[in-house]
């Protein structure tokens, strides 16, 4: 715990929070448009401007969401400088957004009448806080949605202003969104309801991850649904945000490897992440092992037909190699040519930039006899026990990827050339392969 003033008043709190925490707690009132605490701070609309002064130091303008509480310092949230600084602030968003109830209501509150600064466009009504990007990102974990331009024509909507898959329709966006101008859910559920059929129309719920089975019945038509209601009343805020689904879809690890719960696992180690219309294919972190000091990484060219259990890639080390199946079959639509630059991206980046092909699924395309979710972690984890006593006997060091550690260094490059391309080969392939 810490010391400090604010307002004239000595307060304890803990170093690691901030300025803004700390004053809603003692009921001092601090404007901010872009805050929200189950996001990370921005700071980007800076309303939550405070004067701080640190020993031996000038006062200075900080934005209190995001700047930590000090031993000594002195802060002040109501000073001539503060209020300044926030009625210039509120001006420039009255001349962008004119029409916003919630800035109207600001400018109303700290004294400014009109703004002294041109407005281009009087329909405009996003304040780029920031808060729909975030929640998207963090909170579902979809990044759906994300920031395009600089300078006046910033603005915040699909990549390219493409209507994405990524986006699950869950209203997250529009629900933290200050002033109304998110409409995420409404155009995304629109395409949903016309063009899904069966069970492909899941409840939003579902596609949250936050329940196993359930098929919308209501038309999509939410405020109607009894188990939309329910979660409201239980939570009291939108349910994504009580469960922060991304966090159970974060990586995590077993043994020293890496697993991702959001993809889909064959017995040969070759994880698949849908994309749309195409499906991912790439090693995991366990098979990755193989492509430590690959000489070369043999794949499909695009345009090729794959077939299920057919060759998928062939890992070339010295004399010896390793050929690991295609979990599904389909049409070859892209190739991760940066394997022929650097091989060892499949072991450096297995999940991300070490990815292999993207496949068009077709008849046998499907993700059935895949591991995930719930069925994975407990397979992962069993086969990354096996890998670990064996590289233990065999090393004497235990398992992880952290680079420069001086504990759980195993996987630097000298002790898993020694596995791959000498003669424990045909012994870790029997523990990763062997059913």
């Amino acid at each position: 715990m810490i010391t400090l003033t604010i307002d004239g008043k000595k307060v304890k709190a803990a170093e690691s929070a901030t300025l803004l925490d700390i004053a809603r707690k003692m009921s001092i009132p601090i404007p901010a448009l872009c805050y929200h605490p189950d996001l990370t701070p921005y700071g980007s609309c800076r309303l939550c401007t405070v004067e701080v002064r640190d020993k031996g130091r000038e006062s200075r303008l900080v934005t209190a969401c995001n700047y930590p509480a000090r031993e000594g310092i002195e802060v002040r949230t109501r000073s001539r400088r503060v209020l300044r600084a926030r009625r210039l602030l509120v001006e420039l968003l009255l001349a962008r957004c004119p029409q916003v109830p919630v800035i109207q209501e600001l400018a109303r509150r700290l004294g400014v009448e009109k703004s002294r600064f041109r407005t281009e466009n009087r329909e405009n009504t996003c304040v780029l806080c920031g808060l729909c990007v975030r929640v998207c990102r963090e909170i579902i974990g979809a990044e759906a949605i994300g920031f395009s331009n600089r300078g006046i024509s910033r603005r915040v909507g699909a990549p390219f202003g493409i209507d994405t898959e990524n986006c699950l329709a869950c209203g997250a966006c529009e629900y933290v969104c200050p002033t109304g101008t998110m409409e995420m859910e409404i155009d995304r559920t629109r395409k949903i309801k016309h063009s899904a059929t069966g069970t492909v129309r899941s409840c939003k719920y579902v596609r949250l991850g936050l329940l196993d089975f359930m098929i919308c019945s209501n038309g999509y038509e939410c405020w109607r649904c009894e188990v939309d209601q329910a979660m409201e009343d239980r939570f009291h805020t939108h349910p994504a945000l009580a469960f922060r689904p991304a966090e159970q879809r974060r990586a995590f690890r077993l043994h020293g490897f890496t697993f991702l719960p959001d993809r889909s696992y064959s017995a040969w180690h070759v994880w698949a992440k849908p994309m749309g219309r195409l499906i991912r294919l790439g090693l995991d972190d366990l098979a990755s092992t193989f492509a430590a000091r690959a000489d070369r990484i043999d794949l499909p060219g695009a345009g090729d037909s794959l077939e299920r259990n057919g060759p998928l890639v062939r890992i070339v080390v010295g004399k010896r190699e390793l050929t690991i199946p295609s979990p599904l079959g389909g049409k070859v639509s892209a190739v991760n040519h940066d394997l022929k630059e650097d091989p060892m991206l499949v072991w450096k980046a297995p999940y991300h930039r070490g990815w292999l092909v993207m496949v068009e699924p077709g008849p046998s395309g499907d993700l059935s006899g895949l591991r995930s979710g719930a069925s994975a972690a407990p397979w992962f984890d069993g086969q990354a026990s096996r890998m670990a006593v064996f590289l233990i006997r065999k090393t004497g060091k235990t398992t992880a990827r952290e680079e420069g550690s001086s504990q759980n260094s195993l996987f630097q490059v000298g002790p898993l050339v020694s596995l791959t391309s000498g003669c424990h080969w045909e012994e870790v392939e029997e523990i990763l392969f062997s059913g």
